[in-house]
């Protein structure tokens, strides 16, 4: 009895702990793609010092305008992670700065979102030093953990004057770890589960859950323009709404009617170009 009743109270505490370390310790996906695979020609290699410690790598492709984006990675993507939309960017007369994970870097474990700001703030000071690059014009453009990356990040630099943020989590404990209430088998269940994922963050990372937060810190952006997109089937969308109240009129959500995570510029090819660049566009104007 006692040997089943130990089971039962570790079964979720392990699963929810190997969910969490699954998360934070994933191996780097880089697949050694270049930006020259979706037709650009003009691009650099880069590295970035962090100020977390170590250095990372990037591509950076340069353009006249001076406007320039940041796409921070997701997860333990490679700097080839996010390169058709960059390139999308690049035929509107954008520059863009990619950069790899941290898992890629190896520069520890991942945040899910809350550290990676140290790199956009990285990639911030790189791009200040270029000539060509206007700082005064400078966006960040996060898909998952680094839309919920580019939240925070702009929340903490005053630099970045323009976010899009594409299927981030509002509150990971709400989003991803949310409770059920009462005291059915589930509920003990879910309890248990989070505890073990709460557990193997602090372990791992040394920080709390409560801290993946975006929708705490978005009210700080303001009157930066912020737009969220999101799909009509993806779990996270609740999250999304109560980023954009939170916000306020600066942010505008856009809901891709169809499509789930990620899937927004699949389901809707022309329409999310014209809003992604018509944002960008907008946002980073030249003030008179």
């Amino acid at each position: 009895v006692i040997s089943l009743t130990i089971s039962i109270i570790m079964i979720p505490i392990l699963l929810g702990a190997l969910f969490t370390l699954g998360l934070i310790y994933a191996p780097c996906t880089d697949n050694g793609h270049t930006p020259a695979a979706h037709g650009l020609t003009e691009w650099e290699e880069v590295t970035l010092p962090a100020q977390a410690g170590g250095e990372f790598r990037g591509y950076f492709i340069p353009s006249a305008s001076g406007a320039t984006i940041i796409i921070p990675p997701t997860g333990a993507a490679g700097r080839d992670g996010r390169l058709a939309e960059a390139a999308m960017l690049a035929r509107h007369g954008y520059a863009v700065l990619l950069f790899e994970s941290r898992r890629c870097a190896g520069m520890g474990p991942l945040t899910l979102g809350y550290a990676e700001v140290s790199e956009v703030a990285d990639a911030v000071d790189y791009l200040t030093t270029r000539r060509e690059v206007d700082p005064e014009r400078l966006g960040v453009y996060g898909f998952s953990t680094a839309g919920a990356t580019a939240i925070m990040a702009a929340a903490q630099l005053p630099r970045l004057h323009a976010v899009i943020a594409e299927g981030g989590y509002g509150d990971f404990l709400e989003n991803a770890l949310a409770q059920e209430p009462g005291h059915s088998v589930m509920a003990y269940f879910l309890r248990l589960y989070r505890w073990g994922s709460r557990w193997a963050y602090q372990w791992g990372t040394g920080l709390e859950l409560e801290q993946l937060s975006p929708v705490t810190v978005i009210p700080r952006i303001a009157p930066r323009p912020i737009l969220l997109i999101y799909g009509s089937r993806e779990v996270s969308l609740p999250g999304g709404v109560k980023q954009q109240d939170a916000a306020g009129p600066n942010a505008t959500l856009w809901v891709v009617d169809g499509a789930r995570h990620g899937e927004y510029r699949v389901v809707a090819p022309e329409a999310y170009e014209v809003r992604v660049v018509g944002f960008f566009d907008e946002a980073l104007a030249v003030k008179e």
